[in-house]
């Protein structure tokens, strides 16, 4: 007899199994102590199998011989048995293609579920949108030259062992880049790989830092969107404390990009800071974001850097990503800190595993050696140079404070969201001046605009419809 209706197909029985063309196997039971001839078995069977949504509509059932091999029955068994369910409307034939379900019959509860249907993957389509939000925009990497021919190699290249901490040639290619671009002396075992700036956020924080996490106020909102079940206390960089840090176990800051204008903390701030760290003991996270964005010909050390090279005893940690450079979809980063801390961060992403594959990491390796991350970086400030002569040409923009690589245009609270919806209404993308600051502080409303992530022509035309909307809406 046909066995109860499982409530799931892990719960079917599993010594007999319909086999599939694709070679899955699907449960059936076929019972020769019973009086019910084998072919209505088969046909019930088959039945339950559809009804369950194991077997759906439009899909190939097993080839007649093989599957009387595989049951140990006739051919005439399971060729009774399809004629019968073809009479019924369970099945279909054709000449020349496989016996299917029916495609027209209806879907079984099972299949109308949306979570038992594969999720449709539509392919990259041309962006429809103009993306000046900071981080974002750009040309797409996925496909330049240089990024897909370092992915369509490393499918051939072994990676070697597996190292939690990285691969040692993508770690040593991180370290070279930054000697190269940032002027930074990093060994490479100080570096350790991650998903991104918040997976490496996320991995310090669980190396047993603790109490407070100071933010920059106002400060780049990225990060703190990782830190949300922490107790966040704005700082003032320029302003720090005197004596004791309170409660404060951590700072984050982004030196080489200072919200709200792109702007970069000077040097004598930076000493400031690590002072200030080293006489309290707290922890300085330094955010890289962006820092490749820079085209002024004078190179800031990084916190880190200057801290290292002067034997300052401030601990510091730098976070890297690729992501702002190669898109999320990449999601590639590193987070670089040496002495105990260092260790710590080692033990804690030995025992949680790689980041990422190996296989992209061997990737990253090859595109930075070649040279292919260091030409993107030098069309992106070709592209900057370009923007600032555009904004030029543009004319006067009310509102409009341009100190550093982004553009703030503060308004009236009201004014700011009706721009914002305005300008993304006709595919203008543009951030909020009002989430660089903490809820508790004199926020400043407006718009941020990175005008260096489009072509010129592209740019002209969106500050121009900037223009017109703050000329409608009023200030």
């Amino acid at each position: 007899m046909s066995p109860a209706q499982p409530t799931h197909p892990n719960d079917a029985p599993p010594d007999i199994a319909l086999p599939r063309a694709d070679g899955i196997a699907l449960p059936i039971d076929i019972d020769r102590d019973v009086p019910t001839p084998l072919p209505d078995q088969l046909v019930a069977e088959i039945r339950r199998l559809i009804a369950a949504g194991a077997v759906r509509p439009g899909e190939p059932v097993p080839a007649s011989r093989r599957l009387a091999a595989h049951l140990d029955v006739s051919r005439g068994t399971v060729e009774t048995a399809y004629a019968q369910l073809v009479v019924e409307g369970f099945l279909t034939t054709s000449e020349r293609s496989a016996t299917r379900v029916n495609p027209e019959l209806p879907n079984t509860a099972r299949t109308r579920d949306p979570r038992m249907r594969p999720p449709q993957v539509p392919r990259r389509r041309l962006r429809s949108f103009v993306d000046l939000r900071p981080g974002f925009g750009g040309d797409n990497p996925l496909q330049e030259p240089a990024f897909r021919r370092a992915w369509r190699d490393s499918l051939d290249i072994d990676p070697g062992p597996i190292d939690p901490l990285g691969q040692p040639q993508t770690r040593w290619a991180i370290a070279d880049h930054l000697r190269l671009t940032r002027g930074m002396r990093v060994d490479p075992d100080d570096i350790i790989l991650t998903s991104g700036s918040r997976d490496g956020l996320r991995l310090l924080l669980t190396t047993g830092v603790e109490g407070a996490i100071g933010v920059e106020n106002p400060g780049f909102p990225g990060l703190r969107q990782a830190m949300s079940d922490r107790d966040l206390e704005p700082i003032d960089t320029t302003q720090l404390p005197e004596g004791t840090a309170g409660h404060l176990g951590a700072v984050v800051v982004t030196p080489n990009h200072q919200f709200p204008h792109g702007t970069t903390m000077p040097i004598d701030r930076r000493v400031r800071l690590l002072e200030w760290a080293q006489a309290t003991g707290v922890i300085v996270i330094e955010d890289d974001y962006d820092s490749e964005a820079r085209y002024a010909r004078t190179v800031v050390p990084t916190l880190y850097d200057l801290a290292v090279s002067t034997d300052a005893p401030a601990q510091v940690v730098h976070i890297g990503t690729f992501s702002t450079l190669l898109t999320s979809a990449v999601s590639t980063g590193y987070i670089i800190a040496h002495g105990e801390l260092g260790r710590r961060l080692s033990i804690m992403r030995t025992a949680l595993g790689p980041a990422f594959s190996p296989v992209m990491q061997t990737a990253i390796a090859s595109y930075l050696s070649s040279g292919g991350l260091r030409r993107r970086i030098s069309r992106g400030r070709r592209r900057l140079r370009a923007a600032e002569a555009v904004l030029a040409q543009v004319g006067s923009i009310p509102g409009l404070v341009h100190e550093g690589r982004t553009l703030v245009i503060e308004t009236r609270e009201a004014a700011a969201a009706q721009l914002r919806s305005d300008l993304a209404e006709r595919g203008i993308l543009v951030a909020s001046l009002a989430a660089g600051w903490s809820a508790d502080s004199d926020v400043r409303h407006g718009i941020v605009i990175a005008h260096s992530n489009v072509e010129a022509a592209v740019l002209h035309q969106a500050l121009e419809t900037v223009q017109e909307r703050l000329s409608r809406i009023g200030q």
